[in-house]
């Protein structure tokens, strides 16, 4: 397996807030969950997802990534 770059996505339960929190090294996917495990705060924070960074595009990269392709 690849290791690549992860965000992890955690919510605040009081505030309904969500916490994106990038991991700077490359991990595998089984390590990167692990980390992800370890570092939210049980008491205030619920672990939503981890997403490979590279997949994470907002709507204004992914229209500028259509116009270079052409």
């Amino acid at each position: 397996m690849a290791a690549t770059n992860w965000t992890v996505i955690m919510g605040n339960r009081k505030t309904g807030t969500f916490l994106l929190h990038n991991l700077e090294s490359k991990w595998t996917y089984k390590t990167a969950l692990g980390i992800a495990k370890e570092a939210i705060i049980d008491e205030t924070h619920d672990l939503i997802c981890i997403v490979e960074t590279s997949k994470i595009l907002l709507k204004n990269e992914k229209e500028g990534e259509k116009k270079t392709d052409i």
